[in-house]
């Protein structure tokens, strides 16, 4: 079976993982599931990092089904519809309306487009449709829930009896003038119903109460001045994040979770935590960020990184999953023009699936990971999409019934199966999509100089005189002028693709003539060569 780049280590870490749970749970009474979690802030919009935690323990759960153990298994996608929202997002429409409730749970502000209960009802829909392409099985428990329905009351119960001790693990690791105030539960004020601004100033274990004052501010909000006491348990209080994060991995029983490096310092603490509540934290898995093309770490907040609406305008989503396989313990580059690269890596290893010699290879396959039910399972040509995308360039048109002539006439078996063709066609629509908005906008004729005339001339003589030329030939042709012209042969490509293609590099040009016919490359040189 063929191996696409990075084949061997996007295959292993899943199955690694799944050993490691299966040794963890191998003495957990039967049919007591393994708890798979990964967690959603809807205080904003579903993103790529939203995508990689949802995908990736998806990943290990697959491979843990594969041991055969027979346990059943649930991944859960913990919504934190209990949290405050800190400041307003600028991507929402009625900004004025919703600051007014900045400081509350996002499940009881209104929903700015108005058209669910709530913030983060609005949001959490937005993430259905946002996963529903990468066909992921998984549960969604809310918090809201989770803390007014009581299933969260006896561990809160127990958190507020070991507050003290719970408060001396976190305190370090806060700012100085943090320390003093800091408490592991935040009480919702009955009177203005913000639960950022609260400040605890007493604990009463044994009624289940906290004595509290809404004064502070926070994100442009005030408190209420209220003062009083209250239960902390059905809904009226929440416990801090990193305390938040134990009380589910104790109440759910979570056996595995996957988080950024940056949160490894707060996984070990909540580790603490649930370990004194007398639970087992789950095993855990740090990945690496994704980086920018200057190695920067990714930041939504400063317009760095791709948005996962962009990654599917410019490729298949299959693709976007197949990202998501490689290694994450090795930071990623991951900006808009390193996409057409992941693009061949995943059709390379389409092609080896496709391939391969029995049902057994391929279940073996990491494709099988990345496959869904609507996805292409085989791609039966040698075509990548960096020519695909150079030929859009070069033919500057957005016919599609042009272009897939093109591709046609290259390569006759983008025709032979439908899912071959499904693929070459999806190729086609981000390869138009790319050129329109990142190469179009830029692309600059070029004016060749009176000493590159000669050259272009020969080329456009040849490519009359023999339309038949095979990709070697053109290729050799090339490089004959590029012996007659410069002390290297390889100097003339340069040239080559500012006339052809308005660019400084390309594919191999051989290929791609003959990709766009000599008669059409003939005719882009004949253009470059009537200009002044």
């Amino acid at each position: 079976m063929a191996t696409a780049p990075h084949q061997s280590e996007a295959y292993s870490w899943p199955h690694d993982e799944a050993r490691k749970v299966a040794e963890r749970v191998a003495g957990y009474e039967p049919g007591r599931p393994v708890i798979f979690q990964s967690g959603f802030g809807p205080s904003g919009l579903p993103h790529l990092g939203t995508m990689c935690e949802v995908l990736r323990p998806s990943y290990v759960r697959h491979a843990f089904a594969m041991l055969g153990t027979g346990r059943p298994t649930r991944l859960i996608v913990f919504i934190d519809d209990m949290d405050g929202l800190r400041k307003v997002p600028e991507n929402v429409p009625n900004r004025e309306a919703v600051a007014v409730h900045v400081g509350k749970p996002v499940s009881r502000i209104p929903d700015p487009f108005g058209c669910c209960q709530s913030f983060s009802g609005h949001m959490v829909g937005l993430l259905g449709k946002f996963l529903a392409p990468v066909e992921v099985d998984y549960e969604l428990v809310l918090s809201s829930e989770m803390y007014a329905s009581g299933r969260f009351d006896e561990a809160l119960k127990l958190i507020l009896a070991h507050h003290a001790r719970i408060t001396e693990i976190v305190a370090p690791t806060l700012r100085p003038e943090n320390r003093a105030q800091w408490s592991p539960f935040m009480p919702l004020c009955p009177s203005c119903g913000q639960i950022n601004s609260t400040l605890v100033t007493a604990y009463h274990p044994e009624r289940a109460t906290v004595e509290f004052s809404c004064e502070r501010s926070f994100g442009g909000a005030h408190g209420c001045g209220y003062r009083g006491e209250q239960s902390v348990l059905g809904g009226k209080a929440k416990v801090q994040w990193k305390v938040d994060w134990a009380l589910r991995w104790y109440v759910l029983r979570v056996d595995y979770e996957l988080y950024g490096k940056d949160l490894i310092d707060s996984a070990t603490l909540s580790g603490y935590i649930v370990r004194l509540l007398s639970g087992a934290p789950p095993l855990g898995f740090p990945f690496e960020m994704f980086l920018d093309e200057q190695g920067h770490k990714v930041s939504k907040s400063v317009g760095r990184g791709v948005t996962v609406d962009q990654w599917t305008r410019y490729a298949p989503i299959e693709v976007l999953k197949y990202f998501l396989l490689l290694n994450p313990r090795r930071a990623r580059k991951l900006f808009i023009e390193a996409i057409p690269q992941y693009v061949d890596d995943y059709l390379d290893a389409l092609r080896g699936y496709a391939a391969a010699a029995s049902d057994e290879e391929r279940r073996n396959s990491p494709l099988e990971f990345v496959l869904q039910s609507a996805s292409a399972r085989r791609f039966n040509s040698e075509l990548s999409f960096a020519l695909v995308m150079n030929l859009v360039s070069a033919l500057g048109t957005s016919d599609r019934a042009f272009i897939w002539r093109y591709l046609t006439h290259y390569d006759s078996k983008l025709t032979s199966e439908p899912e071959t063709e499904a693929m070459a066609r999806v190729l086609m629509e981000c390869a138009l999509n790319y050129y329109r908005d990142f190469v179009e906008p830029t692309k600059k004729p070029y004016a060749p100089s009176d000493g590159e005339r000669a050259q272009l001339r020969s080329l456009v003589e040849y490519l009359v005189k023999n339309p038949d030329a095979s990709a070697e030939d053109i290729e050799h042709k090339i490089y004959d002028l590029g012996r007659e012209n410069y002390d290297k042969p390889g100097k003339i490509f340069p040239l080559l693709y500012r006339v052809i293609l308005g660019q400084e590099r390309g594919p191999r040009l051989g290929a791609f003539i003959r990709l766009a016919t000599p008669e059409r490359v003939a005719q882009l040189v004949e253009e470059s060569l009537a200009r002044n």
